[in-house]
């Protein structure tokens, strides 16, 4: 019987109708068929005609590729249609329909197949999918909609947020409808997603339903509906601010920060007298109201105060006034006005009396707590700590690094800081010796973002803030190739540069020869590409065929095929027939994104 070598023909047909008939010429997969199909025709000729259509298709350039596939695909569709039945029984019904507004449909088969993956099965690597999905701008696409409401309940509570907080927005309120229908009000997890997205995109027509979960929702159902009031519903808040459970006396809270009344303000201000600091944290950083922010400022004055008169003698009685100041001073993070500026200049001028404080937590927590809201925080506190950079802990020094990069010019904070990484040090010493961890504390700073993105050290930057670090004095990249600082060199590294191309060069070379799989060359191939290295295409084929039967790692190693040169798309090309068939399905669709580059 042959219609299974059909069946296997139309799949390849479809395959490259998706590809792109360019990539048919030499297409080892059709080879393959035409035997079989030529043993067929000599007992129905339309085999032999489907097996001569194949050859010409193989045969083709990219001039006659699409006539030539079009040929194969009407041919085969032709048999195939008059092997099978057509129509269903029952009644015709409407199909259902959502206006998205203007959403358009951009991502390519290659796109969308793993993102489906991410969002409807289960398994690790998932969320990095997503959210490179959601920056390329792929949630755009429509076919998207079901799939990322149905994510709202992943069992991975990190994508349902993800999803609820960066994706479903995006759509506004036409996906309303599909909310409300699927809302539980006694649900757990992606049902409290569903009414605080629903709460976000129409927060009028989602009032009644907020009061319904109230008084009838389960207990993370009262907890997301409490967060989700308003100024009207002041009286409810303050009754809910002295409530047993915990998580419900912070959601109270939350609400009452966005409020602004003057009764809202006084509840805060009891909350950062009581144990519920902790609670209050979050919305009183949030609020720009002055009267709260000398609140705070003349609490933390206090409390400093105390713990330095040395009035506190027990440790852990100590240890609990000193985590009351750290909240306090959690407060004071991401502000810019003139009493938060000048409270903390005035105690990183009298940080070293912390250190007298011996308590757990201590008096060097609340100094590392200062420098790192200084970091980025105002104008003038930024220039203090940039100015006693040389009194810094190594573990301090990166919070005035990063002060500097937001407030001084590139050449400027090379002048600075770049004298750390030349320092004489004592290699026999490294544990012992200040000038070898200060060193490697500015080392790793610079090449933190390249490796880890923005980590705790930036959370409370702005993307414009984020966006200025990248702004760095060339001579970096200079400084690290002389001292031989491979990842440093592979944070700062730029297209072009002699010396950190042949430094990537020697690095790949040692690290290939020993390597077990796809991971181990990652991080190198990774630069390589970004730096439009010449031997980044070898390198990667060398990979590529080494490690062909390796079962992960292809999610981030095929992509670095579309960064490659369009020349290099014949050397990929003649690469895949060499290559398992399960490698070849991971990395065709990217060879033929490479060659159809402009």
């Amino acid at each position: 019987m042959s219609i299974p070598v059909l069946t296997q023909v139309y799949d390849e047909v479809r395959r490259l109708s998706i590809a792109g008939s360019v990539v048919a010429a030499g297409d080892f997969r059709l080879k393959k068929l035409i035997p079989p199909l030529e043993a067929a025709g000599q007992k129905a000729p339309v085999f032999a005609k489907v097996a001569q259509s194949i050859t010409k298709l193989v045969e083709s350039n990219e001039k006659t590729s699409s006539e030539a596939l079009l040929e194969v695909s009407t041919l085969v569709n032709a048999i195939l249609y008059t092997q099978g039945e057509t129509g269903v029984q029952g009644d015709l019904q409407p199909i259902e329909t959502t206006d998205l507004g203007q959403q358009q449909t951009q991502a390519g088969a290659r796109v969308l197949k793993p993102l489906l993956e991410a969002l409807t099965t289960t398994g690790s690597g998932r969320v990095e999918i997503i959210r490179d999905a959601h920056e390329r701008g792929s949630f755009k696409d429509l076919r998207l909609v079901k799939p990322a409401l149905a994510a709202l309940d992943d069992v991975y509570p990190e994508i349902g947020e993800f999803v609820a907080i960066q994706v479903l927005p995006l759509y506004g309120k036409a996906i309303l409808p599909e909310l409300r229908a699927k809302f539980d009000i006694k649900g757990r997890g992606g049902h409290v997603r569903r009414l605080a997205l629903m709460h976000k995109l129409d927060p009028e027509g989602t009032r009644e339903t907020v009061k319904q979960a109230l008084e009838e929702g389960s207990k993370e159902m009262k907890v997301a509906a409490i967060e989700c009031l308003g100024p009207d519903d002041l009286s409810y808040l303050l009754e809910n601010v002295k409530a047993k459970a915990k998580d419900v006396r912070e959601a109270a809270l939350k609400a009452l920060g966005r409020s602004g009344t003057s009764e809202s303000l006084a509840a805060l201000q009891e909350s950062l007298r009581s144990n519920d600091i902790g609670l209050a944290v979050a919305p009183v950083r949030e609020s720009k109201n002055p009267q709260l922010i000398k609140f705070v400022v003349d609490e933390a004055d206090a409390q400093s105060n105390l713990l330095l008169a040395g009035k506190v003698k027990d440790k852990k009685e100590q240890g609990k006034q000193v985590d009351r100041l750290l909240s306090l001073l959690e407060c004071l993070r991401g502000r810019d006005d003139k009493q938060t500026d000048a409270f903390l200049t005035k105690w990183f001028a009298r940080g070293e009396e912390f250190s007298a404080v011996k308590s757990e937590p201590g008096g060097k927590d609340i100094q590392q707590r200062l420098v790192q809201i200084m970091a980025t925080g105002p104008a003038g506190a930024k220039k203090a700590l940039i100015d006693g950079h040389a009194s810094l802990s190594p573990d301090d020094l990166p919070d005035a690094f990063i002060a500097a990069r937001l407030s001084r010019k590139p050449a400027e904070v090379y002048e600075i800081f770049s004298p750390y990484l030349t320092a004489k040090v004592d290699e026999k010493k490294k544990g012992r010796d200040p000038a070898f961890a200060k060193r490697e504390a500015i080392s790793e700073i610079l090449s933190d973002t390249w490796r880890y993105g923005y980590g705790h050290r930036f959370r409370d930057l702005t993307d414009a803030a984020a966006e200025s670090l990248k702004d760095l004095d060339p001579r970096w990249l200079d400084l690290a190739v002389k001292q031989n600082q491979l990842d440093l060199v592979q944070a700062l590294a730029r297209p072009g540069h002699a010396g950190a191309n042949a430094l990537l060069s020697a690095a790949f070379a040692a690290e290939f020869k020993k390597s077990k799989d796809l991971h181990d060359t990652g991080m190198i191939l990774r630069t390589m590409a970004r730096v439009q290295h010449p031997e980044t295409t070898d390198s990667l084929i060398a990979v590529l065929s080494k490690h062909a039967k390796s079962a992960w790692g292809w999610y981030w190693i095929a992509p670095l095929i579309v960064e490659l040169p369009k020349e290099s798309a014949p050397k990929l090309e003649a690469l895949l027939p060499t290559l398992p068939d399960k490698a070849v399905d991971q990395l065709i669709g990217y060879v033929t994104e490479l060659k159809n580059k402009p």
